[in-house]
């Protein structure tokens, strides 16, 4: 496997977390357990890595951005989470590449360089969590840390054949995170663990969220909710799930995905699941469903129309917050970034009362009008669906520098702008799911490989782009490029369910022979 084009970029450079930290911190805690005989925590000795976003004090945070490259950070500003990590017995040792400002789908910038995917160098590994999923892939790394605001977790994780996880709000501590938007909470990012293996990422949970740790105690918006087990109930009950076919609406994926879609309904199926198909669209009459007055009413959960208020909402909130601060040491910027630089030249990004109020309330509806939608499936006295599963991206890995002419989050990040009002939750209690937003709760999981003799490109006779960006996207697979590239889907849970969401697909995994493989 040649990783040489890719290794200086996942591990960035030596103001990074150093090897010598490293191992003075590992012979302290082998010191410390033979002295005391006990470790000092769950993570004892176990190495970690961390996304160039969190603060480990002196080393920079460089989000992929030349201004902050060099610059040292106090202990002053060590993000909680890094804290709470070295109080549980971790070993930091390296920290990992971004995007520019964490806000494009590959990982590249003008600092570090590109992050290459380790089980095809042509291939993107995502972003903006990149860097983390390379080096977890190509095992250099048992268990990272992302973030994810529109699916920069899940996608570098479907790229690179991992296990990622993306929490409610609140969930996770985040207080001190360097963020390419600071202050932005209409759409707050999330952090979650990333691994190879199942039992890794649930591992990190129980640790992090322990109820001896309190992390909600530490941070002021961390939910008084520590981890639970055994949570779906009756044990070895059968699912209730959703799936979402070949396409959102707006972009169709390839076909290795396509592929890994129907390999995972048929293993539902098969074990006797029940599986119904969840459409992503409001066209025509597919989504006039009958609420318990019997009235059709016709909901606003067009895939396409949230994932694009979310992208507009990117834009203008961090134009003027990212934009300056590249201008400030010229770096050049990226297409995928232009549309920033376009707002902020225009004067639209400063954001006056009542266009934040519209955003909000536009983003509240899409929530509310979800969370009926998710409520009305429970029929003939069966609950709600217990998960929606459907593709982490388009593609089976995109090509390198692809995504700046195509880049396309909906498949992620209609799960972000639908998650982001905070309500309190009672220790102890599960919150009443028809009374809080549809936080939703979202893990990835390795399907498949893509196959040449397989998968196919559709030709289009026998396939009809739904627009040009569908037209764009599906241009960009080459099934013997692509042989080989990994493909992951993700399953979605309900608000606070992250424990439903692992054992969920835990049972999903061990369908597909995939579980710690």
């Amino acid at each position: 496997m040649d990783i040489t084009r890719s290794d200086d970029s996942i591990l960035q450079s030596s103001n990074s977390c150093s090897s010598a930290e490293a191992l003075k911190r590992a012979e302290y805690l082998d010191q410390h357990l033979e002295r005391t005989g006990t470790p000092i925590g769950p993570l004892h000795g176990l190495p970690i890595s961390l996304k160039d976003c969190f603060i480990t004090p002196p080393h920079p945070a460089s989000i992929g951005m030349a201004c902050f490259a060099e610059q040292p950070t106090t202990s002053e500003r060590e993000t909680l989470l890094v804290t709470v990590l070295r109080d549980l017995g971790a070993v930091f040792y390296c920290k990992t590449n971004v995007p520019v400002a964490m806000m494009m789908m590959e990982s590249i910038n003008n600092v570090w360089g590109e992050t290459r995917n380790p089980y095809h160098t042509g291939l993107s590994a995502g972003g903006s969590s990149g860097g983390e999923a390379a080096l977890i892939a190509m095992r250099g790394s048992p268990l990272g840390v992302g973030t994810d605001i529109g699916g920069s977790i899940r996608i570098p994780s479907a790229w690179t054949n991992l296990y990622g996880l993306k929490a409610s709000s609140w969930r996770f501590p985040t207080w001190a995170i360097q963020t390419g938007i600071p202050g932005n909470d209409f759409v707050p990012a999330v952090n979650g663990p990333m691994a190879r293996e199942l039992d890794t990422v649930r591992l990190y949970c129980e640790a992090v969220l322990s109820d001896t740790v309190r992390v909600w105690e530490k941070d002021p918006k961390c939910l008084p909710i520590p981890w639970r087990k055994g949570v779906l109930q009756p044990k070895g009950r059968k699912l209730r799930v959703g799936v979402v076919g070949r396409d959102d609406g707006c972009v169709t994926c390839h076909p290795p995905v396509e592929r890994a879609l129907n390999i995972t309904r048929r293993a539902l199926d098969e074990a006797g699941h029940e599986v119904i198909d969840w459409w992503a669209t409001t066209s025509g009459a597919q989504w006039q469903i009958t609420l318990a007055n019997r009235q059709p009413f016709r909901l606003p959960t067009d895939h396409g129309e949230i994932a694009r208020a979310l992208v507009k909402s990117f834009h203008d909130l961090g134009g003027s917050s990212i934009i300056p601060l590249l201008r400030k040491t010229g770096e050049p910027i990226f297409e995928q970034m232009k549309a920033y630089e376009e707002v902020f030249d225009a004067g639209e990004s400063s954001l006056d009362s009542a266009k934040l109020r519209q955003m909000n309330m536009e983003r509240n509806q899409f929530q509310k009008a979800y969370l009926d939608r998710w409520q009305a499936t429970a029929v003939d006295g069966k609950g709600p669906l217990d998960a929606i599963i459907m593709a982490s991206t388009p593609w089976a890995a995109s090509k390198l520098g692809a995504t700046q002419k195509s880049g396309y989050v909906g498949y992620t990040g209609v799960w972000n702008l639908l998650g982001m009002s905070f309500r309190s939750a009672r220790l102890g209690t599960w919150p009443k799911h028809a009374d809080c937003t549809p936080d939703f709760s979202v893990c990835t999981f390795p399907v498949t490989f893509a196959d040449r003799s397989l998968d196919r490109a559709r030709t289009p006779g026998s396939w009809k782009p739904l627009n040009d960006l569908d037209k764009l996207v599906q241009a960009d697979y080459d099934a013997d490029f692509h042989h080989g590239a990994p493909v992951a889907l993700q399953l979605v849970g309900r608000r606070l369910e992250e424990e439903k969401v692992l054992e969920m697909v835990e049972v999903v995994a061990d369908l597909l022979g995939k579980r710690n493989d």
